[in-house]
């Protein structure tokens, strides 16, 4: 199997310091990963479920209190 064209980039991003690189946030046939540097709090986008999973008790409250409205329903809720 020819994985060649796999192509995984990473870096580190602060928002505080200015706008991003052209950075998607929605899954649109790659994963994407946003993770605290001390793994507090992150975000996944799932490029073929097509969802959103978000953890962290800051960033869940961000995301109910401020909700994206490109956000549908919530799927699935776990324990906290």
């Amino acid at each position: 199997m020819d994985r060649t064209d796999w192509k995984t980039e990473s870096f580190h991003y602060n928002p505080h310091l200015g706008p991003p690189r052209t950075i998607s946030f929605y899954p649109d046939g790659d994963y994407y990963l946003f993770i605290n540097k001390d793994f507090l709090w992150g975000y996944l986008g799932h490029p073929w479920e097509q969802t959103i999973s978000i953890f962290g008790g800051d960033l869940i409250h961000q995301f109910e209190i401020n909700r994206p409205k490109l956000f549908g329903e919530v799927v699935i809720r776990g324990l906290c």
